[in-house]
C-alpha cells in the first residue's frame, strides 16, 4: 500500500529526497508510514489533499496538478 496507493518512493538515492504520488483508485483516502534511512515518512492522501510529514524533502505529485517540491517537515497540500 505504501508504494502503490500512497506512492512513496525515493526520488534520489538513499531517500535523500522522496516522491509522494498517491493513486487512490476507488478509495476515498489512505494513510500510512514509509520507513526510510532518515526516519518515517507519514502520508495521508485524500482526493484533493495530501498531508505529509517527512524528515527529508519531498516531491508531491497529484493528478491534474503541477508537482511541488517541499522541504522536510509537515505540509498540507
Amino acid at each position: 500500500m505504501i508504494f502503490y496507493t500512497l506512492g512513496v518512493t525515493p526520488a534520489e538515492p538513499g531517500y535523500s529526497v522522496a516522491r509522494i504520488a498517491p493513486r487512490l483508485g476507488g478509495l476515498a483516502w489512505a494513510e500510512g508510514k514509509a520507513p526510510t534511512p532518515h526516519g518515517l515518512i507519514w502520508v495521508r492522501a485524500e482526493r484533493a489533499r495530501v498531508v505529509v510529514d517527512s524528515p527529508v524533502p519531498v516531491i508531491v505529485e497529484m493528478p491534474g496538478r503541477e508537482a511541488r517540491t517541499l522541504p522536510a517537515g509537515r505540509h498540507d497540500v
